[in-house]
Order: structure tokens, then C-alpha cells, then sequence
């Protein structure tokens, strides 16, 4: 039912929109002449589509566009459109980008939902993972406390005040986070620009959104901007004397070190390549974490059957808006559909039966390639999601403890003003490394096998907050579902997941299989921690039934006992057996029968 209204309602809007408002969107002119112009000379800097010719200045400054009088005619200016304060009367107006604005108010960009409510999830202040909240309604609480301090700035409401282009250190700005973008000419005249002098290069607003334009926000928390470039953060404070060219120090003076870089960014592909604006924006809905408002998928681009395609003038309107502008893009083309979201994914087009991904700025032609029939053959691998295998590192930080300083002074990013008191983090073992893999719970009873990192393995002392109502120490041992963007071309092999006790939830340490007694063991790296007795990086206890909730997503849970043994098992035959043997690959398709064969040999029998 929730389908056939959304399509119901998505053809509403198609049909409301293609026939009055695309006339005014592809045929805009400025009708009168602004008197902005006698001190403003037209920008010899903006794009195409916000030309003054086209949109002039009142549409996106407001203003009196008739008075000649300068502080008649700066009357209810807004000196930068685009946050979100004023989105909905400069950006998003019924002839320029109607309802994208609410769309982005109820996105997580903007919301931060997931990442304020797993804070009180875990300082006791929520009892649910899964609950819509919003970062502009945070209280004084600890856990809302903690975030002010640490986390809020990165969201799309955070205002953007001062005139400049988009840095590492740039967060929020609404509409201008992603396509405001600063020719060098637009650049170098802004010290001129705060004296008073003209400005004759105005930034332009564009669909030009670049890796740097997510770097902001996306080189924190999971860090998904940095280890797409191949950049881990170390814990470095300075760079030796020898500048080595595998150090970088960010804008924020973090240092990062040079590991090995997604395949995609490899080959010249951009965030936006992959990722729709109706993701990125989101789709008008409210979700509680990021995966869930995640459109694309790997097999969106590399299918090994004939995808659903469509053709220009079957597609909605902001995607045949998006093709018009972009000059990479053609009417001509036919697009793919995304396999799950049956979403247009305009770049994605079939070429006369070659499928290919046209980069949005590059315009450069990416061949898609299928899948390797060892990812597709039998069923026996059907739960593994693809970045299981193709997922090279991840960034991991084993231990954080983090408490309150009264006597310290610090920052509130929400109020954007200083606080006294802090919360201070303090973490170890910032490592890369391959991922951990666990379930997540699909809708039909489908499970996925996916990659998790460790969320929270954390200690927090709010004894020294005020008005903390819990002021006891509280400890977590939460991983979280992980996409890290490493993506590699060469699958990890299968002892990395069947013999390597990280990968199961163990921790990492020494797993051995004894062909005597028939029995394995497990001799952990990390000493056993007090608050729960398991490994300092350990998901779960040595076979272990985990029956709580040890996630950040309720329908997220490591390996079960049988799941554990399964995978041992395997990690039997891997002993004598390399993984891709013609026997392994053999038990792709029919693994009981081999097993069963295997345990009439004396050496191969195995008891849980």
C-alpha cells in the first residue's frame, strides 16, 4: 500500500510540475531591469542556469529590486541565500527548486537523527534506538551536552555568515554546503569585497559539487571522505621535518597518513557520480539512519542481467532538469534504473547494449563492468553484501573514555558560543584494518552480512556534569554498520573472514584449529576489560550467544553461536585447502554434500 501511494504521489507531483513550472524553469528571464546594477555590475562569474540574465538578483537576494535608494533598495536583502533559513524564499521558490527545501528539512543532513539519539541511547536517555529527533531541539541534558560539544555543527541548518567558499572546515550553509563554489577570481576579491570595493566576480551555485564540498563533515565521525582518497587519521601531532609525502594535515590540524584508496576514486569518480541528490537531499521522508535513506547499491552499476532502463522523457522532472544543465549529460540517452530504488541514476546509461557511468563534472566514460562469477555463483554467499568482501580497510578506534571538566572551557556548536565545561575524549588504537562483518535484519526475513566497526566501545563519566540525573559510569560495547568507502577491486580471500577471529567478533589474537582433539581455541591480543570482562576490541566472547543488544541499530546483531560454527567450519577445510581450489569453489553450490563427504575423513571431523 505505502508503494502505490508513493508512486501514486510521485506521478502527482510529476504531472503538477512538468506543466506549470518547467516553462518557467527552462525559459527564465529577467523582466525588468534591477536597479542592483547600477552598483553591482552583472557577474561575469555565475553558471549557466543563475545568470543574472536569467534569475537576476532579487530572486535569490530579495531586496527592492526598483529603488534606487541603497537603503530602500537593500530592504530585507538576504545577503546570503541558500541557508536554510531563507531557502524556501530564495532556492526554493515555485519557479526555481519548489519542495526540495522541505525535502532537505526532513533529511538527516539536517536532522542529525541518528547520531543525537544514539547519544541518549547510550547515556540512558532514550530507550530506543529508532526515534526522529532533531539536532535544532537539543536540551541541556548530558547526552545532549556531549553532542553540543563535539558533534553539532555538522548539519545542513548550521547558518553560513561569512561571504567565502567551501572549505575542510566549512559546516552547514544549507543549499551553499554543496553546490556554492568560488572561481579564483571570486576568491581574490574578497578582501577587497569586506573594504567596500565591487565585486565583479560573484560565486556561482551549480551542480559542480565536488569531493571537497563533502570533506567538511564526511572527514569526521566515520570518516568516509578521507579513506576514499586513502587517508587515515593517525594520531600524530606533527609532521617530522622531513615532510614526507605521506603525511597531510588537515585544516583542523589532524594528521593523516597514506594507506591504500577506494578503486573508484582511483579511476576519477566524485561522490555525486554515485550518489543522487534525491539520496543526498533526501526523498521528503524521515529516516532514523543513514543506510536507510541510502539509494544506490553496488549492483546498481555492476549487474550481471539486463537492468530496467528509461528514457528521457519518461524520467521526473528534477532528473530531466539535472540532464539539461549538466553538458556531460544528453536527452538522447537512455538511463539505468537503480535495482532496488528503481530510481533513475542519470549518469548510468546504456550505450547500444554497453552500459556506462559518465562522471557528473568529469564527463569522462567509466565501462561498467559485472560482477566476477564467484560473487554471483551459488547460493552459498547469497546474504554477503558486496562491500564484505570488496571492502579493503576500515578506520577503527578500539577504546574511547570520555568525561566532563567543569573547569575547562568549551564550545557549544549548536549556540555557536563558548560554554564553561567540556567534554573530553579520549581515545587508543587508531587502526585500519579489515572490517568486522555481522547481520543486519532485512525487511521479508531477509539477513544481510555487512561490514561493522566498533561504534562505541566507550566509557563516559558524567559525574562532574550538573544536573546529570545518572551520574554513574556508564560503559557501551556497541559496533556499528559500517559503508567505509574503500572499496577494492580484489575481494579479501576467505581465511581473512573464516580464520581470522576479527572478522568474527573475537578481536583480533591467535585462532588455531587442533586436528588432535578436534576442538578450536582462542588466545586474545587485548586484555579482558572490567566493564564487561571481553577483549578491549572484542564484539563478542569466545563463542559467545550474544542475546543483548550490542549494536546501534536494532536490527543490526553480531554472529549467532551456529552462525560462528558455520564459519569455523569452513575455516577447517581452509587448512589444508586454499580458498580458491577447485574443491572450495565446488562447495559454493553445494556445501552440505562436500561437508558431509568431509566427515567421513578422520582428519576433517569437527565437534562445535
Amino acid at each position: 500500500m505505502i508503494l502505490v501511494i508513493s508512486i501514486i504521489s510521485l506521478l502527482f507531483y510529476n504531472l503538477l510540475i512538468k506543466d506549470f513550472i518547467a516553462p518557467e524553469f527552462f525559459k527564465p528571464e529577467v523582466k525588468i531591469k534591477e536597479s542592483c546594477v547600477e552598483c553591482h555590475n552583472p557577474s561575469r562569474d555565475m553558471s549557466e542556469w543563475h545568470s543574472y540574465e536569467k534569475i537576476g538578483c532579487v530572486s535569490c537576494h530579495a531586496g527592492n529590486a526598483g529603488e534606487s535608494d541603497i537603503l530602500a533598495a537593500h530592504t530585507d536583502m538576504i545577503s546570503i541565500p541558500g541557508n536554510l533559513s531563507n531557502a524556501k524564499q530564495s532556492c526554493g521558490t515555485v519557479g526555481c527548486h519548489p519542495g526540495i527545501a522541505e525535502r532537505v528539512d526532513n533529511s538527516l543532513m539536517t536532522s542529525m537523527s541518528g547520531v543525537v539519539n544514539i547519544q541518549r541511547y547510550f547515556f540512558g536517555e532514550s530507550d530506543t534506538l529508532n526515534a526522529h529527533v532533531h539536532v535544532k531541539d537539543l536540551t541541556h541534558s548530558a547526552a545532549d551536552s556531549y553532542t553540543r560539544n563535539l558533534c553539532a555543527s555538522c548539519h545542513l541548518g548550521n547558518e553560513k555568515t561569512a561571504l567565502g567558499p567551501i572549505t575542510e572546515r566549512s559546516r552547514g550553509g544549507g543549499c551553499n554546503a554543496c553546490h556554492l563554489n568560488y572561481t579564483e577570481q571570486a576568491s581574490s576579491e574578497l578582501a577587497a569585497y569586506r573594504k567596500g570595493d565591487p565585486m565583479h566576480f560573484h560565486p556561482s551555485l551549480s551542480l559542480n559539487i565536488s569531493d571537497n564540498h563533502c570533506f567538511g563533515c564526511h572527514s569526521r565521525s566515520g570518516r568516509i571522505s578521507t579513506s576514499y582518497e586513502g587517508w587515515h587519521e593517525s594520531q600524530l601531532k606533527e609532521i617530522p621535518a622531513s615532510d614526507s609525502s605521506e603525511l597531510r594535515r588537515l585544516e583542523d590540524n589532524r594528521i593523516f597518513v597514506r594507506i591504500e584508496e577506494d578503486i573508484h576514486h582511483t579511476y576519477g569518480l566524485e561522490c555525486i557520480d554515485c550518489h543522487s541528490g534525491m539520496e543526498v537531499m533526501g526523498d521528503g521522508k524521515k529516516y532514523y539512519h543513514a543506510e536507510d535513506a541510502v539509494r544506490v547499491s553496488c549492483s546498481d552499476c555492476h549487474f550481471s542481467q539486463e537492468p530496467d532502463k528509461m528514457t528521457y522523457d519518461d524520467l521526473d522532472f528534477e532528473s530531466q532538469k539535472i540532464v539539461t544543465i549538466r553538458k556531460t549529460l544528453d536527452s538522447d540517452m537512455t538511463f539505468v534504473l537503480g535495482q532496488t530504488s528503481k530510481y533513475p541514476l542519470v549518469n548510468v546509461i546504456d550505450d547500444d547494449g554497453d552500459y556506462f557511468m559518465i562522471g557528473k563534472n568529469s564527463g569522462k566514460k567509466h565501462r561498467l563492468s559485472p560482477p566476477n562469477e564467484v560473487c554471483t555463483k551459488g547460493n552459498t554467499h547469497d546474504a554477503l553484501n558486496c562491500s564484505a568482501c570488496h571492502t579493503a580497510w576500515t578506520p577503527q578506534c578500539i577504546k574511547c573514555h570520555v568525561s566532563y571538566d567543569p573547569a575547562i572551557q568549551g564550545y557549544d556548536l549548536l549556540d555557536q558560543m563558548p560554554t564553561q565545561g567540556k567534554w573530553i575524549e579520549k581515545g587508543s588504537h587508531f587502526l585500519a584494518e579489515l572490517p568486522t562483518l555481522g547481520i543486519m535484519e532485512m525487511e521479508g526475513g531477509r539477513r544481510s552480512i555487512e561490514t561493522f566497526v566498533p561504534g562505541m566501545i566507550i566509557q563516559a563519566d558524567p559525574s562532574d556534569y550538573p544536573g546529570a540525573e545518572n551520574k554513574e559510569l556508564r560503559s557501551a560495547r556497541l559496533f556499528a554498520p559500517i559503508e567505509a568507502h574503500t572499496t577494492t577491486k580484489k575481494a579479501r580471500d576467505c581465511a581473512s573472514c573464516h580464520l581470522d577471529p576479527n572478522t568474527i567478533g573475537y578481536g583480533r589474537g591467535k585462532l588455531e584449529y587442533n586436528f588432535n582433539t578436534k576442538k578450536w581455541s582462542f588466545d586474545p591480543l587485548y586484555p579482558a576489560q572490567k566493564m564487561d570482562g571481553l577483549p578491549e576490541d572484542a564484539w563478542i566472547g569466545w563463542k559467545e550467544e550474544v542475546t543483548e543488544n550490542r549494536t546501534t541499530r536494532t536490527n543490526g546483531r553480531p554472529f549467532n553461536l551456529e552462525e560462528q560454527n558455520r564459519i569455523l567450519t569452513v575455516g577447517i577445510c581452509l587448512q589444508c585447502h586454499k580458498g580458491d581450489s577447485e574443491i572450495m569453489i565446488q562447495t559454493l553450490t553445494d556445501f552440505e554434500r562436500h561437508k558431509e563427504k568431509a566427515a567421513k575423513s578422520r582428519l576433517c571431523q569437527y565437534e562445535p
